[in-house]
């Protein structure tokens, strides 16, 4: 009743509970069981204050029985947020059942309280009772969530002596959850496990793969579906779509498309969503753009992906342009079309226009979002104002590991190789593990600012320390550390010691570092292994060309680049961009 009081203390207030307290004991007097039917109206609409009331009545009326309405009770709890008052009713129920423990660990869940949400699925056993589908697979999320792949694993043991090997909605919660945790064999023996496939498990195969970037299997698993005479939904075709990223799947996109037509899903907006985006990923912003106009109801994904779509082919004033005439339709931002958006500024290098879509965030209420203040640093930085970055991301409440590889890569930019490195030590005080990228951009750092030892030492502890492999660029922004310091014949060493001979990537590092130092006959070894090994890019002669001419030898710079135009190869000009 403390809790009524709380709720409304004028007299007016009092008069309307006392009628509800009322109405609820008559209920209560008639028959318990309506009184779940209240209970459950209380969490369809999220009506928390009268489940308060409820409860007080279901205490002084009912007592500790009825099972079933205790357990609507703890749904209220669960689907409001209210954490404290789920877990004390659920601590406080004399009798429980599966489901009540499923109502709590599904609260948990939703929350993000996976370690609790643990806690109570490990009591069911200790109670004497066995978890049901819901349970597994709702434990199976939160596992999926913090990537506790031997739990999950021990989940699957257990599901399969419990014979819910049986059961689609499991087994497909399970290799939803080997996909999440990057254990692609796992998830393809847990799908061969399913008895009878059906359409959610072939869609859950088919997204998992397109997620974790096999194509391939992606695309083989969607003719084996057809071929099992499955019919495929919207969901099949926007993850088959999402399969379809290279300029060399474009036939095979355009395929999907005239499928996609001939079942009659062409006209729903999310596939056509992931149609534009297909064709953006395969260079054809022509059909994407034709796309769009086509879409019978187009949303703000629609938006977002041809604007994503024109920024990812490097056609940033187009990727404006449409941004305004989305404005100019009344369609509101969300999260994503700020953070694309904001990338068309950062490479026009419109620190100002930039400034006015921070000022639209905070008026639409996306200030705080995490997505959108790690694409602000990014763009402030590389529109050459760090302090504006800095602002952004001191003034975070959230930061996660993108939001230090990000400011990371915005001091090295910037020169600030020494704070560059306080904050990579900060992030690890903080618990957040770097990966490959945030390894990447802090050597970069090391390299740009002269810190070649301190980047050495990184490096070594990178796979020795934290287990993170080194990448073909990790071994380039060695070379390039040691050349930039003049330690050229170290450098050629190191690429000889850790077996990357064969990699045109450092080689071309390498012949960097020599036009730097004008070291011809390295750089003239360097050129050779890098065209020798397939890297006949346009930098590579250029560079080797630029090594002649600064030693004067001019014939054989001419050789040089007859043999790129011969070649077909040019070099790109350079552009800026000034903002007046």
């Amino acid at each position: 009743m403390a809790t009524l009081m709380r709720l409304g203390s004028s007299p007016g207030c009092l008069n309307f509970n006392r009628l509800k307290i009322q109405r609820i004991s008559s209920l209560v007097s008639v028959h318990p069981g309506k009184f779940c039917d209240a209970l459950q109206e209380c969490t369809d609409t999220r009506d928390i204050k009268r489940g308060l009331q409820f409860h007080c009545q279901v205490i002084k009326l009912v007592g500790t029985g009825w099972l079933s309405l205790w357990n609507k009770l703890l749904n209220v709890y669960s689907r409001c947020g209210l954490m404290t008052y789920l877990f004390r009713v659920f601590n406080s129920m004399s009798e429980r059942d599966i489901v009540s423990f499923n109502t709590v660990i599904s609260g948990y869940t939703q929350r993000g309280l996976y370690s609790e949400a643990l806690v109570v699925y490990s009591q069911i056993r200790t109670s004497g009772m066995v978890p049901n589908s819901i349970s597994l697979s709702t434990m199976l999320k939160a596992c999926a969530s913090v990537t506790a792949i031997e739990r999950i694993q021990q989940l699957h043991a257990e599901g399969l002596k419990c014979g819910l090997n049986l059961d689609k909605f499991v087994m497909s919660s399970l290799v939803d959850c080997y996909f999440k945790c990057k254990r692609l064999d796992e998830a393809r023996v847990a799908f061969d496990e399913i008895d009878l496939l059906d359409i959610v498990s072939w869609n859950i195969m088919i997204a998992g793969y397109a997620s974790n970037d096999c194509h391939e299997q992606a695309l083989e698993t969607f003719m084996h579906m057809l071929q099992a005479g499955m019919s495929c939904d919207s969901f099949t075709m926007t993850s088959i779509l999402g399969a379809c990223v290279q300029p060399n799947h474009l036939k095979l996109g355009k395929q999907l498309h005239a499928f996609a037509m001939k079942a009659g899903l062409a006209s729903e907006t999310p596939i056509g969503n992931a149609l534009i985006t297909m064709y953006s990923k395969c260079r054809d912003m022509n059909h994407a753009s034709e796309l769009f106009f086509r879409i019978y109801s187009a949303n703000i994904i629609s938006y977002t992906a041809l604007i994503a779509g024109f920024i990812e082919n490097g056609m940033n004033e187009d990727a404006v342009l449409f941004y305004h005439h989305m404005l100019d339709q009344g369609v509101k931002e969300n999260e994503y079309t700020f953070a694309s958006i904001l990338k068309s500024f950062s490479s026009l290098s419109s620190l100002q226009q930039g400034r006015q879509v921070h000022a639209r965030i905070v008026k639409s209420g996306f200030e705080s979002d995490l997505l959108v203040e790690n694409a602000l640093i990014d763009a402030y930085s590389k529109c050459g104002s760090i302090m504006d970055a800095q602002t952004v991301f001191v003034g975070m409440i959230n930061h996660d590991k993108v939001s230090y590889t990000t400011m990371i890569g915005a001091l090295a930019q910037h020169g600030m190789g020494k704070e560059a490195l306080e904050l990579f030590e900060a992030m690890k005080v903080k618990g957040l593990h770097a990966d490959d990228v945030t390894y990447l951009t802090i050597l970069s750092a090391c390299s740009h600012s002269g810190l070649v030892d301190k980047g050495l030492q990184i490096f070594q502890s990178m796979s020795k320390l934290h287990s993170v492999k080194p990448r073909r660029e990790h071994y380039a922004c060695i070379v390039d550390m040691l050349g930039r310091s003049g330690r050229l014949g170290e450098a050629e060493k190191f690429i000889k010691n850790v077996s990357v001979e064969s990699d045109a990537y450092v080689w071309e590092a390498l012949l960097g570092a020599c036009r730097i130092h004008g070291d011809m006959e390295l750089g003239i070894r360097s050129a050779k292994k890098a065209v020798e090994l397939g890297q006949e890019k346009d930098a590579v002669h250029v560079l080797l060309s630029s090594i002649y001419a600064e030693k004067g030898m001019w014939e054989e710079k001419c050789k040089v680049r007859r043999k790129l135009e011969g070649n077909a190869l040019r070099k790109e000009p350079g552009s800026s961009w000034l903002e007046v």
